[in-house]
C-alpha cells in the first residue's frame, strides 16, 4: 500500500483507540511517506497529536438555498419562516436538506411547516443513556421534523406504512449500508401494537403471500425511494442499499423501541450473509448476547436461538477468526453464545418442572412434553457443537489446555445423549487426541 496511491477517508472518528482491543489508530495506518493520503473527519480537539482544520458552517445564503428545494422565490413572510427554521436547526445540513425535500415534494409553505413543527409535541420519555438523551435534546427540532416526515408517510400509505416501519428498524442495524430486502423484511416483522385479528386472517395471508410477492418487491423499492427523496436515507455505491445518518438511527431506536430490535434480529438470521452483510450479523449478535456493559436487548425463543446460532454465530465466529485474525472477538462471541444456550436450557428445565406440577390438575398433551425434551436435547447438542468449535479455534491458537477442557465437556454431552459410537462423538474424541498430543509435546519441551 506504501507505493500505490490510495485515498483513505475515515469519517467521524470518535476515539483514537479501538473500543475492542484498545489499539491506537496509528497501529492501523501504514507509515507516512508513501503515495497514500488520508482524510480524517472528527469532532475531537486533537488527532495523532495534530490539531484538526476546523470547517466553517454553511453561510446563511447556502442554508437558504438548501432549504428552498425546487422553489426559487418565496414571499418575504415565507423567507422569515425559513430563517426561523434555519435558526432552530442550527444550520444542521441534515435538517436543512429534509426541509428542502418536504417543500419540494409537498404543496406546503414554509410558514405552515413551521407551524406544524411548533405544534408537534417533543419526546418526553427518554429511555436511553445520558449521551443519547443529550444528543436528542440538542436536536429537538430535528426530532420534530422526523416526526412530521413519518406522519407524511403514514398519511400517504395508510397506517403501518412500510416507509415508516423501515425508519423505525434502521437504528438497530449496523451503521453500514443496509440492503432493501433486509430492511423491508425487518419492517414487516415489526409486531402490531393492537390485538391480533382472527386466526382465519393469518391463514388467508399465508395462502395469498405468493400472489403478493411481486408487489412486495415493488413496494420495497418504492419505500426506499421515498426515504431517499425526503432525505431520511441516502443511496450508496452498493445497488439496492441505503444508509442512515447516526442521528436518524438514534431517533429510530427511540421511536421503535425493543420490539423493532427483535424484528431486525429475525430479518438478519433469515436473510443475513457473511459475505455481503457481516456488519449486520455482528449487530444482531450484540443485541442477542450483549458485549461488555451492553445490555441484552433481544431474547430469542429456544427454537429461534438454535437457528440463530447455527446460521449466524458459529459461521461468523469462524470467519472472523480465520479471515480477519480477530481471535479474541471470535472467541468472546462463542463464549457469550455458550452462556446464552445454558440460560435457555436452564429456563426450559424450570418450565418443565412447572409442567409436571401442573399435570395433576389440568390436561396436558403427551406430545408437548416429548417436544420439550427434544428441544432441550437440541440445545444441549448445540452447546456441545459450540464447545467443539471453541476447542478447535483454541487448537489453532495454541491454547491447548483451554481447548482440552472445552472438548471434554463436549464429549460428555454427546456421549450422554448420542452414545459413544455416534459420529459426532467420535469426531470430538479425535479432536481431544490432537489436543492431548500437542499439550504433552508442549509440556515435555
Amino acid at each position: 500500500m506504501r507505493d500505490i496511491p490510495f485515498l483513505v477517508i475515515i469519517d467521524n472518528l470518535e476515539n483514537e483507540k479501538d473500543w475492542w482491543d484498545k489499539r491506537v489508530i496509528m497501529d492501523l495506518l501504514p507509515h507516512f511517506g508513501g503515495e497514500t493520503h488520508f482524510i480524517i473527519t472528527t469532532r475531537l480537539p486533537h488527532v495523532l497529536n495534530l490539531e484538526p482544520m476546523k470547517l466553517s458552517y454553511l453561510s446563511g445564503a447556502e442554508a437558504m438555498t438548501l432549504m428552498k428545494g425546487g422553489v426559487k422565490d418565496y414571499p418575504l413572510l415565507e423567507i422569515d419562516a425559513l430563517k426561523t427554521i434555519e435558526e432552530k436547526l442550527g444550520r444542521l445540513t441534515l435538517g436543512l436538506s429534509i426541509v428542502g425535500a418536504i417543500l419540494s415534494e409537498l404543496p406546503i409553505t414554509p410558514t405552515r411547516l413551521l407551524d406544524t413543527l411548533n405544534r408537534t409535541p417533543p419526546i418526553r420519555d427518554f429511555s436511553c443513556n445520558e449521551r443519547e438523551i443529550l444528543s436528542l435534546k440538542n436536536h429537538e427540532i430535528l426530532v420534530r421534523l422526523l416526526d412530521v416526515c413519518l406522519s407524511i408517510f403514514d398519511h400517504a400509505d395508510g397506517p403501518r406504512s412500510l416507509a415508516t416501519r423501515m425508519v423505525q428498524v434502521c437504528g438497530w442495524f449496523s451503521p453500514s449500508a443496509v440492503p432493501f430486502h433486509m430492511l423491508a423484511l425487518a419492517a414487516h416483522k415489526v409486531p402490531k401494537k393492537h390485538r391480533r385479528g382472527p386466526r382465519w386472517r393469518k391463514w388467508w395471508r399465508t395462502l395469498t403471500c405468493g400472489l403478493a410477492t411481486s408487489r412486495m418487491k415493488r413496494s420495497e423499492a418504492e419505500a426506499a425511494a421515498m426515504l431517499m427523496r425526503f432525505g431520511i436515507a441516502r443511496c450508496t455505491s452498493k445497488p439496492e442499499h441505503v444508509q442512515f445518518h447516526d442521528l436518524i438511527r438514534l431517533y429510530a431506536r427511540k421511536r421503535g423501541g425493543p420490539r423493532t430490535a427483535q424484528a431486525v434480529v429475525q430479518s438478519v438470521y433469515l436473510q443475513g450473509s457473511i459475505k455481503y452483510s457481516p456488519e449486520h450479523l455482528w449487530a444482531s449478535c450484540f443485541m442477542v448476547f450483549g458485549f461488555g456493559s451492553d445490555p441484552l436487548l433481544v431474547e430469542l425463543r429456544p427454537s429461534e436461538l438454535i437457528l440463530f446460532v447455527k446460521q449466524i454465530v458459529v459461521p461468523l465466529a469462524i470467519h472472523t477468526f480465520i479471515t480477519y485474525s480477530r481471535c479474541n472477538a471470535a472467541l468472546e462471541l462463542l463464549r457469550l453464545c455458550t452462556d446464552a444456550i445454558e440460560r435457555a436450557a436452564e429456563s426450559m428445565l424450570a418450565h418443565a418442572g412447572k409442567w409436571r406440577d401442573a399435570s395433576y390438575s389440568c390436561f396436558r398433551p403427551a406430545q408437548s412434553e416429548a417436544q420439550y425434551t427434544y428441544l432441550w436435547q437440541e440445545l444441549a447438542l448445540l452447546k456441545a457443537s459450540v464447545l467443539e468449535t471453541r476447542a478447535k479455534l483454541m487448537l489453532r491458537g495454541g491454547q491447548y489446555d483451554i481447548g482440552d477442557d472445552l472438548i471434554r465437556k463436549a464429549i460428555f454431552i454427546r456421549t450422554s445423549i448420542c452414545g459413544e459410537h455416534h459420529p459426532d462423538t467420535v469426531s470430538a474424541r479425535e479432536t481431544l487426541s490432537k489436543l492431548t498430543r500437542l499439550l504433552t509435546t508442549v509440556q515435555l519441551s
